[in-house]
This record gives structure tokens, C-alpha cells and sequence, in this order.
């Protein structure tokens, strides 16, 4: 209840801005790390995507300042693990060796975790990006729980965490009017259900925007 009360307020809340803000996560300092950076997610699977979420894409498209996310990098984020790194100085930093010894406690942490259901929808947005909605019941957020201890992040987070699946982010501080509009048409629609099985650790490259979510560890849910 506490979830589906959130998403109401994000709602609420963007309806009140006057322009949006740019939210691309590939700015300068991404780009100037070597190597990957490793998150744990939830993949959507694209095959229970239904025939609306194309109409709500191609609708998002229609906008120059909305860059839309692909298909196959739709995903729920978990834990952020940081910029794999030989010699981790910052706390969004990982070594391969700290990160190779989370995924073994993670598939401890998480191997008594039950499948469970994910309805993805309708339609929201922040300020800064469109996102689907996350119903689970409470599910991601309790795997997020146990991998935020595992993680040891030595930063506070500045929001609670809100599973969601970004869908775009926009790309100019443009007025919200017009969008907001065309983004209530999609609010009530439910745009896939499927089961989530397993927890990834993935990896991305740095020097593209959307790159392919490679697979560093699965964690199969069996409880």
C-alpha cells in the first residue's frame, strides 16, 4: 500500500512542475570511468510486453526531448554496485574482487527468496523521466533491502527506493504541458505481467548510452 501511495504522489508531484529536467545518466563523469559499471536488476521480459506499451513508445517518440530506452534495457534496478575499478577511491567504486564476493553473498542472501508476479503500468513520470509503475507486492523492495546490507553503499541514498522501470528520460528542461497530457492517456494501463525467477548482476559499458545489460551473476529465486 505504501508503494502504490508513492507512485501516486510522484504523479501528483509532477503534474506541478513547469518544465522538465534532463535526466540522462551518460553524462561526463560517466563517460570518463574505465571499464564497466555493475548494478543488480530485475529484467522485463519483452515477450509479456503488450501491444499498448508499443503505442505508449511510438506516443513518447513523437517528442525530440524524450530518448527512449530500448527494449532490451528495460529493467527494475535493485542495487547499484559502482564503476568496477582496480583501485576503488570513491564510494560509487567497486574492485572486481569486492564485486565477485557480493555476488556470492548475494546468491546466499537471496536463494531462500520466493518467484514472485510483476505487473508493470500505467504510465508515470519524474521530473526528469518517464517509468512504468512496479506492482509486486512489496517484492523488489524487499530484495533491495538485502542487497542494500550486502552492499556496504557508504552513501545515503537521496530517495527512497520506488521499483519502477524507466521507459525514457528527457533531455531538455522543456515545458511539461504538452507531455503531461498525452502521459495520462497511459496512466491506467497495464503494460505486461511476468514472473521474476531469478536476480541479476550485470554489467554495462560506458562508452555507449544504452548498451547490452551483460550477465556477471544470476541468482536464481527458489524458496
Amino acid at each position: 500500500m505504501d508503494q502504490e501511495e508513492a507512485f501516486r504522489r510522484v504523479w501528483q508531484t509532477f503534474r506541478t512542475f513547469d518544465r522538465l529536467a534532463d535526466g540522462r545518466h551518460d553524462t561526463p563523469d560517466w563517460r570518463s570511468h574505465d571499464g564497466v559499471y555493475a548494478v543488480c536488476v530485475v529484467r522485463v521480459s519483452v515477450e509479456a510486453l503488450t501491444v499498448p506499451f508499443a503505442e505508449c513508445r511510438r506516443a513518447l517518440a513523437a517528442y525530440p526531448f524524450v530518448r527512449l530506452h530500448p527494449e532490451g534495457f528495460l529493467h527494475v534496478s535493485l542495487q547499484e554496485l559502482g564503476f568496477v575499478c582496480n583501485q576503488p577511491e570513491r564510494p560509487d567504486e567497486i574492485s572486481a574482487e569486492r564485486l565477485q564476493d557480493f555476488a556470492q553473498a548475494a546468491a546466499a542472501a537471496l536463494g531462500d527468496h520466493a518467484p514472485f508476479d510483476v505487473s508493470l503500468g500505467g504510465l508515470n513520470s519524474f521530473q526528469d523521466a518517464a517509468f512504468l509503475d512496479v506492482h509486486d507486492e512489496g517484492a523488489c523492495g524487499r530484495l533491495h533491502a538485502r542487497l542494500f546490507e550486502l552492499a556496504a553503499v557508504g552513501r545515503s541514498p537521496r530517495f527512497a527506493f520506488l521499483p519502477h522501470v524507466t521507459v525514457g528520460h528527457y533531455t531538455a528542461a522543456a515545458p511539461i504541458a504538452g507531455l503531461a497530457g498525452d502521459l495520462a492517456r497511459w496512466r491506467d494501463i497495464r503494460f505486461a505481467t511476468f514472473p521474476v525467477t531469478a536476480v541479476e548482476i550485470v554489467t554495462l559499458r560506458l562508452d555507449v548510452p544504452y548498451p547490452d545489460l551483460e550477465p556477471y551473476a544470476l541468482i536464481p529465486l527458489s524458496g
